[in-house]
């Protein structure tokens, strides 16, 4: 039971990362709504039931919409900065995070209090945002921190790739075939097989046929140690398997997209143009 869980669950990431997310905005709601209204009638107040629903409904309807945009910034921001950098600049996120959420739940709320033939007060402007600001400053560092444990977990499940020469100063070629510890288990994955690599914080994933195996290597050192006439680098977070290229579609921003056999789609950026096609055409 517990190998088809986890097999169903790397299989499907699509359906489950918002699954969870979305189990845990209806328990969300559910607890905040039935423990405002049990607050309220604890000091002999009155309180319609609906009123206690829009206020978390509408909190934690806003903060779903808000946690991809987090997620894809916060893969993005991985990539390019350090982690000292990274922790300032998240800090930094959380007023634009705060203002985001607190303007789409004032919306919210005026609309079904309009529905509901009453008026929506939100009070003193800047009292009520640096009241909503403490949690949601609190909320985005959660989110983050669950983003990393969910990454963690998936990680662990996957397996990482590794090769037997580690050393930072080496710059032999990897070899035919990669380890992969998956829980306490070793595999051998073969260098060919794998699709596209995408840089992932202090990780590169390797894509290779159904999985995705994270390796601890910068990206710059991975594309150094990769059969040069395979493998090229397309994107600053991208390096593809020539291999495996269908073909390229240039885009009206000036940039391509690079489609796989597999039916994936990767971003050509301008700055590895030439080299991609110079590779191509090696290959070819």
């Amino acid at each position: 039971m517990a190998e088809r869980l986890k097999t169903h669950f790397l299989a499907h990431q699509q359906w489950w990362a918002p699954g969870l997310l979305l189990l845990w905005g209806v328990l969300n709601v559910l607890l905040l709504a039935s423990s405002t209204l049990m607050e309220a009638r604890r000091f002999g107040g009155e309180l319609d039931t609906w009123k206690a629903f829009c206020w978390e409904a509408s909190s934690t309807f806003v903060m779903l919409l808000c946690i991809w945009p987090v997620i894809r910034l916060h893969r993005w921001l991985q990539t390019r900065l350090l982690w000292p950098q990274l922790v300032v600049v998240h800090a930094l996120l959380t007023v634009p995070f705060s203002l985001v959420h607190v303007a789409g739940m004032v919306m919210v709320r005026k609309l079904v209090y309009g529905l509901m033939g009453e008026h929506y007060q939100f009070g003193n402007v800047l009292y009520e945002f640096l009241y909503e600001y403490r949690k949601d400053a609190m909320a985005y560092l959660l989110v983050l921190v669950a983003v990393s444990g969910y990454q963690f977990i998936l990680r662990r499940l996957q397996g990482e790739a590794s090769y037997v020469d580690e050393s930072e100063s080496s710059s032999k070629p990897l070899p035919d075939r990669l380890l992969v510890k998956k829980l306490g288990k070793e595999f051998l994955v073969a260098v060919a097989d794998i699709r596209w690599v995408e840089a992932s914080g202090n990780y590169a994933n390797l894509h290779v046929k159904d999985s995705v195996y994270p390796m601890r290597i910068t990206m710059a050192r991975l594309e150094a140690l990769l059969p040069s006439g395979a493998f090229v680098r397309v994107h600053r977070s991208f390096i593809v398997n020539l291999g495996h290229v269908s073909h390229i579609q240039p885009t009206d921003a000036g940039d391509y997209q690079l489609f796989l056999n597999s039916g994936e789609e990767l971003s050509l950026s301008r700055r590895y143009r030439d080299g991609f096609k110079a590779a191509m055409a090696e290959s070819g």
